[in-house]
């Protein structure tokens, strides 16, 4: 009967075709010598080669397939994970994580249940049925297992600071476990990325590192040694990456 679909159907909304330039998956290859556009069977993704029909020069498109491929990724903001801290400040930026085990917490902690048991005994000069010896080393038992089990309480207080303020990058450890703060010109550091690492208790994990220049040459300098999971150590790359204006590239060292 020669119905208008558009009344027919005005309950529905209409979707506006948009030109497929518009897309920022879509992208056109134009010759550098006529501006002539180069159509998709004269260009070669595996070479990174193209040939144009009109002049028959042949180029490089590189970089058209490098942003295009940079594009189709899947970039998606990573939300905050619990067990890091971040902070603004004006153009500052805080962010803190628990400290990774080093080599000699490790041993300490894996050896003095061991102590506890054998060293008392050879150290006090009393027989083994002595009274006096008796209650002292109960009540030094007792007090070293308080000790050493609210030492794994105290433990999770320990944190890695980064600091960024308009000039520099901070990195601190409190308490400082003889780690010396280091410092780095925000103007240096080329990129952030993550890679695992096995860490000092055996356990694979996640260590954060950056690109920095330097008048030698540019150096791998190591962010925090690890933390306990990919998602933390992505956001705080993230957010690094962000607040210092560096876009997010792969480098050989990082892993997907």
């Amino acid at each position: 009967m020669g119905n208008d679909p558009l009344k027919e159907y005005k309950y529905k909304e209409k979707l506006e075709l948009k030109n497929p330039n518009s897309f920022p998956q879509v992208q056109k290859v134009d010759c550098p010598s006529c501006s002539e556009t180069i159509p998709g069977a004269h260009l070669n993704i595996q070479t990174n080669i193209a040939k144009c029909n009109s002049c028959d020069i042949i180029f490089s498109i590189s970089e058209q397939v490098e942003n295009l491929s940079h594009q189709n990724d899947i970039s998606q903001d990573i939300l905050r994970p619990e067990g890091v801290e971040l902070t603004h400040f004006q153009d500052d930026l805080d962010i803190s994580v628990a400290q990774p085990w080093n080599l000699i917490e490790v041993i300490l902690a894996s050896i003095f249940p061991f102590l506890l048991l054998v060293g008392p005994p050879a150290l006090i000069d009393k027989p083994p049925d002595s009274k006096f010896f008796l209650v002292g080393y109960l009540s030094f038992m007792l007090v070293s297992i308080i000790a050493y089990i609210a030492y794994f309480f105290i433990r999770k207080k320990h944190k890695v600071y980064i600091h960024i303020d308009d000039s520099d990058l901070h990195i601190e450890h409190r308490p400082k476990k003889f780690i010396k703060d280091k410092k780095y010109a925000i103007e240096d550091i080329d990129q952030v990325y993550i890679k695992s690492i096995m860490t000092s208790t055996g356990t694979k994990g996640v260590g954060i590192f950056m690109l920095v220049n330097d008048v030698k040459g540019q150096k791998k300098v190591e962010l925090i040694n690890s933390v306990n999971s990919r998602t933390k150590a992505k956001y705080i790359e993230q957010e690094i990456e962000r607040h210092l204006g560096i876009k997010d590239r792969r480098v050989p060292d990082e892993e997907i």
